[in-house]
């Protein structure tokens, strides 16, 4: 089973899906999102992991928590990043977004889920 049917099935998730890096209209979803607002959700999660990466990067390289010698700053290597609304919160790992209702899921399960399975295989294997 897919991490995005996996995510589907927990408790308050709306939707969840992937998306291209690279640009184009190639994305796998699942939930309660019309295809337009599964397109734009996609391109959203495109633009925002780019800028995201990009303020990470300068954290890395500005933070005064930064050591010489200590092997990263913690902000490195970027995964994902969460916005976390009055009701509503999406959170992006990798290519991977999910969709939640804040009043009944769990943001901590959903990224758990997203860590756990970061890495071991793509969204839709």
């Amino acid at each position: 089973m897919s991490l995005v049917s996996h995510l589907m099935e927990l408790p308050g998730v709306i939707a969840v899906g992937d998306f291209a890096y690279r640009g184009g209209h190639h994305y796998h979803h699942e939930g309660d999102l019309s295809e337009n607002e599964t397109r734009l959700i996609a391109t959203l999660c495109r633009a925002n992991t780019e800028a995201v990466g990009m303020e990470g990067d300068m954290l890395s390289m500005f933070s005064r928590v930064c050591q010489p010698g200590a092997g990263g700053c913690g902000f490195e290597p970027f995964d994902g990043w969460v916005v976390h609304g009055q009701s509503k919160s999406i959170c992006v790992m990798s290519n991977v977004y999910c969709v939640l209702d804040n009043q009944q899921a769990s943001l901590t399960q959903v990224l758990r889920m997203l860590r756990e399975r970061h890495g071991q295989s793509s969204a839709t294997a």
